[in-house]
């Protein structure tokens, strides 16, 4: 399937077309050619750490399978608008930090431009920054004697010599 293609059906998945998915959409599928990821194969997850949720992260799960369910997408929120993108297998890594696009473009154009321009001007591509946070261990589990809920203990907030969790905390 060509990059359109996945931006047409990353827009079923998302809800509606927009630029944001565009450039999901476009750096996922860039990074995934370059680290060498089997596009039909969703289940070789090449892990993204994305810095800012938008809706370029659906654009991201769509085409590399990578979701915050299996591991494979992290948020490190700095508010930027790049993507760290890491293939496990191999050990390679890239980054990509969108450039200034041309918005005073009508959408349509826009989104056909980060579709379609060369890479170099839609991306900067950077080292990447630091490795993919590991998975979280599993923590033992408390219950909260403020609500009563279950909750992981290493999200404990001690008060009065009580573990509660963050909510009750």
């Amino acid at each position: 399937m060509d990059i359109h293609g996945y931006y047409k059906q990353a827009g079923n998945f998302h809800g509606h077309l927009c630029p944001g998915l565009a450039i999901g959409v476009r750096a996922a599928f860039e990074a995934g050619q370059a680290l060498g990821s089997q596009m039909a194969d969703r289940h070789n997850h090449i892990q993204c750490l994305a810095e800012s949720a938008a809706c370029w992260l659906d654009g991201i799960q769509f085409v590399l399978g990578s979701t915050f369910g299996n591991g494979a997408l992290k948020i490190d929120d700095t508010g930027k608008s790049a993507f760290s993108f890491y293939n496990p297998e191999t050990g390679e890594s890239l980054r990509y930090y969108l450039l200034d696009l041309p918005r005073e473009k009508p959408r349509e154009e826009l989104i056909d431009y980060i579709l379609s321009a060369p890479l170099e001007k839609v991306f900067c591509r950077t080292p990447v920054r630091r490795p993919f946070p590991p998975r979280g261990e599993k923590a033992a589990e408390l219950i909260c004697p403020g609500c009563g809920e279950k909750f992981r203990a290493d999200r404990a907030l001690y008060r009065e010599g009580q573990a509660l969790c963050p909510h009750c905390g």
